[in-house]
């Protein structure tokens, strides 16, 4: 992780000092750019900040933008999940979320067994096993919202080398001054970030609608 952090994060540093300065680049460009970085330094804090923490009465789950918790109580299950290419470890709470444990968690099966272990002396008398129903139900949203990082990712990614290519194209065709930066360059910083987003969002309401209306 501090491999990870150096690599990605200290080049930023001197090269938005030497970008937003700069009085010949347009704004559209050095807003692109900040947006790229930022999106590079977002993914970092995320790298420190996800973790699982289990605590005597409650567990809880760290991620960027959020934290949830859980009672032992109100976890119905913690399991690896059903994918042969995955070794996340899935927490099924009792609202029907699902969702990974961070912090490398997926990958230490002595750490999986001591969560599972507290969450049997912690849960209570009165616990039940899930229903099929939800953990069907669960799974499937699981699943639309990787399909939708997915989907979304392939297009941002192809967005970003789309407007490379083109601009690197028309760029070739006129003198690379600094005040001549092509607009397909200026472009590619807030661009794939833009589709990321507006993907995401229609792909995961696409696939969920598609399930409900299977189910009824």
């Amino acid at each position: 992780m501090v491999f990870i952090t150096g690599l990605l994060g200290l080049p930023g540093i001197p090269l938005a000092g030497s970008i937003v300065p700069e009085d010949d680049l347009s704004v559209t460009f050095k807003a692109g750019s900040i947006v790229l970085m930022s999106t590079v330094y977002l993914a970092i804090i995320w790298f420190w900040r996800a973790a699982t923490i289990v605590y005597r009465d409650h567990i809880v789950v760290r991620q960027l933008f959020r934290t949830r918790k859980a009672v032992w109580s109100d976890v119905l299950s913690i399991e690896i999940e059903n994918n042969p290419g995955s070794s996340r470890t899935m927490l099924l709470d009792r609202e029907g979320r699902l969702f990974p444990l961070p912090g490398g968690v997926g990958a230490q099966a002595h750490e999986v067994r001591a969560i599972k272990d507290i969450w049997e002396r912690s849960r209570g008398e009165g616990w039940m096993p899930p229903d099929e129903a939800i953990i069907l139900a669960a799974q499937y949203r699981a699943r639309a919202q990787t399909s939708a990082i997915v989907w979304a990712t392939f297009l941002a990614v192809g967005s970003f080398l789309a407007l490379l290519v083109s601009g690197l194209v028309f760029g070739a065709k006129s003198e690379w001054d600094s005040d001549e930066i092509p607009w397909l360059f200026q472009a590619i910083g807030f661009v794939p970030v833009v589709v990321f987003v507006a993907v995401y969002q229609v792909a995961v309401r696409l696939l969920r609608r598609r399930h409900t209306a299977y189910v009824h």
